[in-house]
């Protein structure tokens, strides 16, 4: 991240590197590049603004999920938008903040489902997260 942020102010031709460029830094490590050759269309961009909207208003009301810290619906690595979060520092999770790390992850899906009747194919990672989370919770936390 230092690196980065060292190269982002180089190119701002800055003398030293600042906080935003720690910033600019973690997103582009955390989220990938931004894609400026990616133009959504408006409907699209609505869908997407939707959609991530849905994750923080989902993790926003649930007791267990990690705080938001940022969403955005610019076009970065394999993602069209993405919600970051501040998770806790912890390796136990109990069955309730797993569920409701589910939840917050389905949160965009539903949203796409409430607001226009249908759901895209860019909520297509969330389900396959999900769908890895239960599988690990089944293998591991459900005593026979």
């Amino acid at each position: 991240v230092c690196n980065e942020a060292a190269l982002i102010a180089a190119r701002y031709l800055r003398p030293s590197v600042e906080n935003t460029h720690f910033e600019q830094a973690i997103e582009r490590v955390i989220a990938g590049l931004e894609k400026k050759t990616q133009v959504l269309q408006p409907a699209e961009k609505k869908v997407v603004a939707y959609h991530e909207a849905g994750h923080a208003v989902a993790g926003w009301f649930l007791e267990n999920a990690d705080p938001l810290l940022k969403v955005s619906i610019i076009p970065r690595g394999k993602g069209l938008g993405y919600a970051q979060y501040l998770p806790k520092e912890q390796f136990l999770y109990t069955t309730e903040e797993l569920f409701d790390r589910m939840c917050m992850a389905l949160g965009g899906r539903a949203s796409e489902q409430i607001f226009f009747g249908r759901i895209t194919s860019g909520a297509q990672d969330d389900l396959v997260k999900v769908t890895r989370n239960a599988y690990q919770q089944v293998d591991r936390l459900i005593d026979f």
